[in-house]
Protein backbone atom coordinates (compact mmCIF):
# COMPACT_ATOMS: atom_id res chain seq x y z
CA UNK A 1 0.00 0.00 0.00
CA UNK A 2 1.60 3.07 -1.29
CA UNK A 3 -1.02 5.37 0.79
CA UNK A 4 -4.16 6.46 1.48
CA UNK A 5 -7.53 8.24 0.65
CA UNK A 6 -10.09 9.16 3.63
CA UNK A 7 -12.69 11.43 4.58
CA UNK A 8 -11.91 14.17 7.32
CA UNK A 9 -13.28 17.58 7.58
CA UNK A 10 -16.42 17.27 5.19
CA UNK A 11 -13.46 16.24 2.17
CA UNK A 12 -12.08 13.38 0.96
CA UNK A 13 -8.60 13.53 1.33
CA UNK A 14 -5.41 11.85 0.18
CA UNK A 15 -1.55 11.01 1.74
CA UNK A 16 1.08 8.84 0.46
CA UNK A 17 2.68 7.07 3.37
CA UNK A 18 5.18 4.91 1.16
CA UNK A 19 8.70 6.13 2.36
CA UNK A 20 10.84 8.68 0.57
CA UNK A 21 13.87 6.20 0.96
CA UNK A 22 12.35 2.88 -0.32
CA UNK A 23 11.77 4.93 -3.71
CA UNK A 24 15.13 5.89 -3.83
CA UNK A 25 16.29 2.65 -3.31
CA UNK A 26 13.91 1.56 -6.07
CA UNK A 27 14.77 4.05 -8.65
CA UNK A 28 17.54 5.74 -7.76
CA UNK A 29 17.41 9.30 -9.47
CA UNK A 30 13.85 8.36 -11.50
CA UNK A 31 12.41 8.73 -7.45
CA UNK A 32 12.00 12.25 -7.57
CA UNK A 33 9.41 11.51 -10.38
CA UNK A 34 7.89 8.45 -9.47
CA UNK A 35 6.78 10.50 -5.95
CA UNK A 36 5.31 13.03 -7.79
CA UNK A 37 3.26 10.21 -10.11
CA UNK A 38 1.99 8.97 -6.66
CA UNK A 39 1.33 11.94 -4.81
CA UNK A 40 -0.69 13.05 -8.03
CA UNK A 41 -2.26 9.76 -8.61
CA UNK A 42 -3.26 10.22 -4.82
CA UNK A 43 -4.62 13.10 -5.30
CA UNK A 44 -6.47 12.62 -8.39
CA UNK A 45 -8.26 9.64 -6.30
CA UNK A 46 -9.30 12.21 -3.70
CA UNK A 47 -10.65 14.35 -6.56
CA UNK A 48 -12.51 11.63 -8.19
CA UNK A 49 -13.92 10.93 -4.57
CA UNK A 50 -15.03 14.33 -3.81
CA UNK A 51 -16.77 14.60 -7.24
CA UNK A 52 -18.43 11.43 -7.93
CA UNK A 53 -18.38 10.03 -4.46
CA UNK A 54 -16.61 7.02 -3.51
CA UNK A 55 -18.43 4.48 -5.49
CA UNK A 56 -16.68 6.07 -8.20
CA UNK A 57 -12.91 5.33 -7.35
CA UNK A 58 -13.73 1.83 -9.04
CA UNK A 59 -10.58 1.47 -11.38
CA UNK A 60 -7.05 2.28 -11.31
CA UNK A 61 -5.80 6.10 -11.70
CA UNK A 62 -1.85 6.97 -12.19
CA UNK A 63 -1.37 3.39 -12.22
CA UNK A 64 -2.84 3.06 -8.97
CA UNK A 65 -5.34 0.25 -7.63
CA UNK A 66 -7.82 1.33 -4.94
CA UNK A 67 -8.13 -1.64 -2.57
CA UNK A 68 -11.46 -2.58 -0.12
CA UNK A 69 -12.79 0.03 1.71
CA UNK A 70 -12.01 0.43 5.36
CA UNK A 71 -13.73 2.02 8.60
CA UNK A 72 -12.37 2.95 11.31
CA UNK A 73 -12.78 6.11 14.07
CA UNK A 74 -9.32 8.11 14.87
CA UNK A 75 -8.81 11.68 17.03
CA UNK A 76 -6.68 12.96 14.50
CA UNK A 77 -5.24 12.44 11.09
CA UNK A 78 -2.13 11.37 12.37
CA UNK A 79 -3.84 8.91 13.97
CA UNK A 80 -5.45 7.67 11.21
CA UNK A 81 -2.43 7.54 9.16
CA UNK A 82 -0.50 5.52 11.81
CA UNK A 83 -3.58 2.94 11.96
CA UNK A 84 -3.59 2.50 8.18
CA UNK A 85 0.44 2.14 8.56
CA UNK A 86 0.36 -0.66 11.53
CA UNK A 87 -2.69 -2.71 9.02
CA UNK A 88 -1.37 -2.42 5.74
CA UNK A 89 1.64 -0.87 4.86
CA UNK A 90 5.10 -2.03 6.44
CA UNK A 91 7.43 0.29 4.11
CA UNK A 92 5.26 3.77 5.97
CA UNK A 93 7.64 5.15 8.09
CA UNK A 94 5.57 5.93 11.43
CA UNK A 95 8.04 8.48 13.10
CA UNK A 96 7.54 10.71 10.68
CA UNK A 97 3.80 10.19 10.95
CA UNK A 98 4.13 10.72 15.07
CA UNK A 99 5.44 14.36 14.19
CA UNK A 100 2.58 15.65 12.03
CA UNK A 101 -0.76 17.14 13.39
CA UNK A 102 0.15 18.44 16.22
CA UNK A 103 -2.69 21.16 16.25
CA UNK A 104 -5.08 17.77 15.71
CA UNK A 105 -3.38 16.74 19.53
CA UNK A 106 -4.99 17.39 22.80
CA UNK A 107 -2.33 19.74 24.75
CA UNK A 108 -0.55 17.75 27.60
CA UNK A 109 -2.67 19.73 30.12
CA UNK A 110 -6.00 18.51 28.43
CA UNK A 111 -4.22 15.03 28.83
CA UNK A 112 -3.46 15.32 32.34
CA UNK A 113 -6.55 16.97 33.09
CA UNK A 114 -8.19 13.83 31.81
CA UNK A 115 -6.29 11.98 33.12
CA UNK A 116 -6.74 12.95 37.05
CA UNK A 117 -9.88 13.00 36.43
CA UNK A 118 -10.09 9.30 35.72
CA UNK A 119 -8.00 8.45 38.98
CA UNK A 120 -10.28 10.62 40.82
CA UNK A 121 -13.29 8.90 39.44
CA UNK A 122 -11.55 5.12 40.31
CA UNK A 123 -10.75 6.63 43.65
CA UNK A 124 -13.95 8.10 44.98
CA UNK A 125 -15.65 4.78 43.92
CA UNK A 126 -13.98 2.62 46.25
CA UNK A 127 -13.47 5.35 48.69
CA UNK A 128 -15.99 7.97 48.77
CA UNK A 129 -14.55 9.98 51.59
CA UNK A 130 -11.21 10.53 49.84
CA UNK A 131 -13.21 12.95 47.38
CA UNK A 132 -12.47 16.17 49.60
CA UNK A 133 -8.86 16.05 49.16
CA UNK A 134 -8.55 16.24 45.13
CA UNK A 135 -8.09 19.71 44.35
CA UNK A 136 -6.74 20.56 47.58
CA UNK A 137 -3.34 22.99 48.49
CA UNK A 138 -1.84 26.22 49.58
CA UNK A 139 0.69 28.66 49.07
CA UNK A 140 4.23 27.43 48.54
CA UNK A 141 5.92 30.75 49.51
CA UNK A 142 4.64 33.34 51.94
CA UNK A 143 2.57 35.76 50.12
CA UNK A 144 2.78 33.69 46.86
CA UNK A 145 -0.25 32.19 44.63
CA UNK A 146 -2.66 29.75 45.68
CA UNK A 147 -1.27 26.51 44.12
CA UNK A 148 -3.84 23.82 43.70
CA UNK A 149 -2.31 19.77 43.55
CA UNK A 150 -4.35 16.87 42.18
CA UNK A 151 -4.54 15.38 45.99
CA UNK A 152 -3.86 16.61 49.15
CA UNK A 153 -4.51 15.12 52.29
CA UNK A 154 -2.69 14.92 55.92
CA UNK A 155 -1.11 11.42 54.89
CA UNK A 156 -0.19 12.49 51.25
CA UNK A 157 0.19 15.49 48.67
CA UNK A 158 0.28 13.87 45.02
CA UNK A 159 0.53 15.28 41.44
CA UNK A 160 -0.88 13.64 38.11
CA UNK A 161 1.15 13.72 34.52
CA UNK A 162 0.85 12.07 31.98
CA UNK A 163 4.45 11.64 29.81
CA UNK A 164 2.86 12.63 26.27
CA UNK A 165 4.29 10.30 23.56
CA UNK A 166 4.26 13.65 21.06
CA UNK A 167 4.92 16.25 23.18
CA UNK A 168 7.38 14.78 25.63
CA UNK A 169 9.22 18.27 25.81
CA UNK A 170 6.43 19.89 27.36
CA UNK A 171 5.27 17.01 29.35
CA UNK A 172 9.21 16.82 31.10
CA UNK A 173 8.78 20.50 31.95
CA UNK A 174 5.29 19.83 33.47
CA UNK A 175 7.22 17.12 35.32
CA UNK A 176 10.09 19.50 36.52
CA UNK A 177 7.32 22.16 37.78
CA UNK A 178 5.81 19.63 39.35
CA UNK A 179 8.29 17.80 41.10
CA UNK A 180 9.57 21.20 42.60
CA UNK A 181 5.65 21.75 44.03
CA UNK A 182 5.51 18.26 45.53
CA UNK A 183 9.18 19.39 46.99
CA UNK A 184 7.93 22.87 48.40
CA UNK A 185 4.75 21.08 49.86
CA UNK A 186 6.35 18.02 51.71
CA UNK A 187 8.78 20.97 53.15
CA UNK A 188 6.01 23.20 54.60
CA UNK A 189 3.62 20.82 55.46
CA UNK A 190 5.90 17.96 56.73
CA UNK A 191 3.64 15.53 55.47
CA UNK A 192 6.03 12.09 54.87
CA UNK A 193 4.41 11.24 50.87
CA UNK A 194 4.94 13.37 47.81
CA UNK A 195 4.80 11.25 44.77
CA UNK A 196 4.08 11.96 41.26
CA UNK A 197 1.72 9.43 39.48
CA UNK A 198 2.49 9.29 35.74
CA UNK A 199 0.75 7.63 32.90
CA UNK A 200 3.06 6.69 30.70
CA UNK A 201 2.73 4.23 27.59
CA UNK A 202 3.60 0.71 27.81
CA UNK A 203 6.77 -0.02 26.34
CA UNK A 204 5.17 -2.64 23.91
CA UNK A 205 2.85 -0.30 23.02
CA UNK A 206 2.45 -0.51 19.04
CA UNK A 207 1.55 2.97 18.61
CA UNK A 208 5.23 3.75 19.61
CA UNK A 209 7.72 4.50 17.10
CA UNK A 210 11.28 3.44 17.79
CA UNK A 211 12.39 6.74 18.45
CA UNK A 212 9.72 7.87 20.55
CA UNK A 213 9.81 4.77 22.39
CA UNK A 214 14.10 5.61 23.21
CA UNK A 215 13.49 9.30 23.92
CA UNK A 216 10.75 8.14 26.13
CA UNK A 217 12.79 5.74 28.28
CA UNK A 218 15.53 8.57 28.38
CA UNK A 219 12.69 11.27 29.73
CA UNK A 220 11.95 8.27 32.77
CA UNK A 221 15.28 8.22 33.73
CA UNK A 222 15.59 11.68 33.86
CA UNK A 223 12.37 12.30 35.84
CA UNK A 224 13.13 9.50 37.58
CA UNK A 225 16.92 11.33 38.99
CA UNK A 226 14.81 14.39 39.33
CA UNK A 227 12.54 12.99 41.79
CA UNK A 228 14.73 10.99 43.79
CA UNK A 229 16.87 14.00 44.79
CA UNK A 230 14.21 15.93 46.02
CA UNK A 231 12.50 12.77 48.19
CA UNK A 232 9.41 12.71 45.54
CA UNK A 233 8.45 9.20 45.12
CA UNK A 234 7.45 8.82 41.22
CA UNK A 235 4.42 6.48 40.53
CA UNK A 236 4.56 5.71 36.62
CA UNK A 237 1.08 3.62 36.00
CA UNK A 238 -0.43 2.88 32.47
CA UNK A 239 -3.47 2.99 33.43
CA UNK A 240 -5.76 5.13 35.77
CA UNK A 241 -7.00 2.04 37.99
CA UNK A 242 -3.30 1.60 38.46
CA UNK A 243 -3.00 4.87 39.52
CA UNK A 244 -6.10 5.12 41.55
CA UNK A 245 -4.48 1.62 43.51
CA UNK A 246 -0.94 4.07 43.80
CA UNK A 247 -3.14 6.64 45.24
CA UNK A 248 -4.77 4.36 47.71
CA UNK A 249 -1.30 2.87 49.02
CA UNK A 250 0.22 6.30 49.65
CA UNK A 251 -2.86 7.81 51.61
CA UNK A 252 -3.49 4.61 53.91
Amino acid sequence: MVGLVHYRAGTWQSKRLLRDDVLDCLYGKAAASAKALIDQGLGACAAVANAAGLEALDRAVFGLNPGPLRTTEARSAADLYRTAALLYSSLAQLDNLDEMDDADAPSPEEVTRRFSTEVREAVVKRLPELARFFGKGGPLVDGGPHVRFGYFSPKAVMHFLVLHPVRQSESVKDAHAKLFELFRARMISGIANAALISYVPRDDDPMLGPRQRQQLQINRAGILREATAVDVRLCDVTSAVEGCERLIELSA
